[in-house]
């Protein structure tokens, strides 16, 4: 029967007191770490020891009875689930922040609801005083201080055009800032995290559980979460003799919706290495006409002589989509990631299928005599070993020979190029803010890089948008203004009054547009065909907006460069009255203005705004079709259901970040009550064992003073 020990339940009592002296270093460390960021709530593991193994001769009432509590370890409490899902959560919040707090910036400019007079944005109230100014040259028509006021009001339009396109272009060059910075702030998480791979592993080899290494390991990739989505895996790793260590591997959490891509799964830390997310200066030149359901386009890209297929025959263009790239995986001291199989050792039938096993190899375009190997080029390499063995019988002497075949396979890591939609966060937000058009989008750009992008509408879908409206105003103003004189029907004239006709014969009338045919047998634009054919125009007409103040050229106007002409501004360029020629003498009528009324008619009508007409490659549909007033009005409109869309997203991914973060502190995080109970609880365990331990005292006194001294 078993029984109480003499002196080993001492020990029993003593671990116990150890075993509470542990608990409580334990929730002591918990309590002086409850403001700690990152830090992961600690338990003592801890088990029952027992020594004893099986009788030699069992007996059916003995009992066996453990030794005592032995503490074994310190381990964190974590539901890595949680982890998962809030990481997933938080590269949503990331993304959704990052292009909020840009499309904020955007407003700041574009946003310009009740700033200006009656509650009117300052670029509409500004069409509304141009359009007062028409409306007062139609009343007083040749009267040079109205023209005047109408030139002073445009300015003041090209300023404010000006002024807009300047603030946008300052929000996109503070974004790029604030991109190359994330970038590097993400590279630095990914070095970070490589060492503190190596740290953990050290750690790891010498038995130690290095939890508060753990704790800066977990904050660093909860942080990088929010940069770019990622998936992060736990293995064990053989480091020979039976053992095993943990490796962690972090990868991209393949967020690119096209299913044959792969790059959006690339390894960004593999234990002790890691790469590092660069931004090339130079990229592989887009073909802007590409469309994979056409073979006469060509390829995606565009090579030294036309479209190409292959990447790496493109030519080199600057990289102003800031697509991103990974450079190889790296240790702390720079060496690459290898690894190598063991070695696959093959034995053939003869000495025909060794020589032609070996010719095979030879023959391989990509084999290298150097190291005897063939490369993939994709990352992998196999070296191939070819041997002969004689084979003897007991007195030495060859009877035969046999011809083996040895394949090793090396892997290595290459540079990778990320395609547009590889990443999901901030960084990913970023990027888009910078790069995406919208509507003005190519479908060389929708085909091979990103076939969403007509619905990604970034800084400089709202630059275009204003250089759009712009354009508009002064293509139309300027050609109202460079019109050719004609009769009081509307037929064009020479300064002799005689009908200009078409080739084939009829008046060309300015009001009865030209069909497809009679503009095929022009053969050139209206205006070069009447100057050519002796149409007029009458003093003053000319250009009234330019790409420049310093010049009266009217090619490629933007909001940026929009002024008054350089003519217009020094009067030798007027608004033109009319262009009707009423009578023989060619002298226009000192009250006609039908061309004013023309003028304000601009400002009233409604118009197609199509991308193509300041982006040749761009869609040529209509993006809006209405008043000057009214494309700005959905500009802002469009820039504020932006808003509103990504602020709900926001919200949305914001509460279930915080819920899940909330989950992972009620694991993970530091609880007072939690920690004051087991301070109680460790307390009277280790009051427990010191009471036994004077009650195994008491008894072996008692056994060994007072036994047998009975009848004395």
């Amino acid at each position: 029967m078993g029984s109480i020990g003499t002196f080993g339940s001492f020990t029993t009592a003593l671990l116990g007191m150890y075993t509470s002296q542990h608990g409580l270093s334990v929730t002591g460390n918990n309590i002086s770490n409850i403001n700690t960021p990152g830090y992961t709530r600690q338990s003592l593991d801890q088990i029952s020891l027992s020594m004893s193994g099986p009788d030699r001769y069992a007996q059916r009432n003995n009992v066996k009875i453990g030794n005592g509590a032995l503490a074994v370890g310190v381990s964190q409490l974590r539901d890595p689930y949680l982890d998962i899902r809030y990481r997933s959560e938080a590269a949503s919040v990331g993304a959704t922040s990052k292009r909020l707090d840009i499309l904020n910036s955007i407003a700041m400019v574009l946003d310009e609801i009740g700033a200006g007079d009656d509650e009117n944005g300052i670029i509409s109230a500004q069409f509304s005083d141009l359009l007062k100014t028409l409306q007062n040259l139609s009343d007083q028509t040749n009267q040079g201080e109205y023209d005047t006021q109408v030139r002073s009001s445009a300015s003041a339009l090209a300023t404010l055009f000006n002024s807009a396109a300047t603030e946008l272009e300052e929000v996109y060059n503070s974004t790029v800032t604030h991109f190359k910075q994330d970038l590097t702030a993400v590279n630095e998480i990914l070095s970070n995290i490589r060492d503190l791979n190596v740290s953990i592993r050290k750690c790891d080899l010498h038995g130690d559980p290095g939890l508060e290494l753990r704790d800066e390991r977990n904050r660093l990739i909860d942080e990088l979460s929010e940069y770019v989505k990622i998936d992060v895996t736990y293995t064990e790793e053989d480091i020979g003799m039976g053992m095993t260590i943990e490796k962690l591997s972090i990868r991209l959490a393949n967020a690119n919706p096209d299913a044959t891509v792969s790059t959006d799964s690339s390894l960004l830390v593999d234990g002790v290495y890691a790469t590092q997310i660069e931004l090339p200066e130079k990229v592989a030149e887009l073909n802007p006409n590409y469309d994979p359901k056409d073979p006469a386009t060509g390829g995606p890209y565009m090579g030294p002589n036309g479209p190409v297929d292959d990447i790496a025959q493109a030519n080199q263009v600057d990289n102003d989509n800031f697509l991103l790239s990974l450079t190889k995986l790296y240790d702390t001291a720079g060496r690459e990631w290898y690894s190598q199989s063991k070695p696959t050792v093959t034995k053939l039938a003869d000495k025909a299928a060794f020589d032609a096993a070996q010719a095979a190899v030879l023959a391989d375009p990509n084999y290298n005599p150097v190291n005897q190997s063939i490369d993939d080029g994709k990352g992998s390499r196999t070296i191939y070993s070819f041997s002969e063995k004689q084979i003897t019988d007991t007195d030495g002497n060859v009877i035969g020979t046999e011809y083996y075949q040895s394949v090793t396979v090396e892997k290595y890591t290459l540079p990778v190029a990320l395609d547009d939609n590889d990443l999901y966060g901030s960084l990913q937000s970023s990027r888009e803010m910078l790069t995406e058009s919208g509507e003005f989008a190519s479908a060389g750009y929708i085909n091979s890089v990103d076939e969403r992008a007509s619905s990604k509408r970034g800084i400089r879908y709202y630059q275009r948008s204003l250089d759009l409206l712009a354009n508009k105003v002064a293509t139309l103003f300027n050609e109202a203004n460079n019109g050719y004189m004609t009769d009081e029907d509307g037929n064009y004239v020479t300064a002799s009054g005689d009908a200009i006709e078409l080739p084939g014969g009829g008046k060309i009338n300015k009001y009865i547009p030209l069909t497809a045919d009679q503009q095929a047998a022009l053969g050139k634009p209206l205006q070069e065909y009447l100057a050519e054919n002796g149409g007029y125009q009458p003093e003053g007409a000319g250009n009234l907006f330019s790409n420049h103040g310093s010049s009266d050229d009217a090619d490629n106007i933007t909001a940026a460069n929009i002024s008054i002409a350089y003519k217009w501004s020094n009067s030798d360029v007027k608004l033109i009255a009319s262009y009707i020629r009423p009578n023989s003498t060619g002298e226009t009528s000192s009250t006609a203005n039908e061309n004013i009324l023309h003028f304000r008619a601009l400002m009233e009508g409604n118009f197609d705004y199509i991308p193509s007409d300041i982006l040749e490659n761009a869609s040529d549909i209509p993006m809006f079709h209405g008043s000057f007033a009214g494309m700005m009005n959905n500009i802002e409109g469009i820039l504020g259901n932006d808003q509103r869309s990504t602020q709900i997203q926001v919200n949305s991914y914001a509460v279930r970040a915080v819920e899940l973060d909330t989950g992972r502190d009620s694991v993970s995080g530091v609880d007072l009550n939690d920690e004051a109970a087991n301070l109680i609880r460790y307390q009277k365990a280790y009051t427990a064992a010191c009471r036994l331990m004077t009650t195994l005292d008491e008894a072996l006194e008692r056994l060994i003073s007072n036994t047998g001294i009975v009848g004395r």
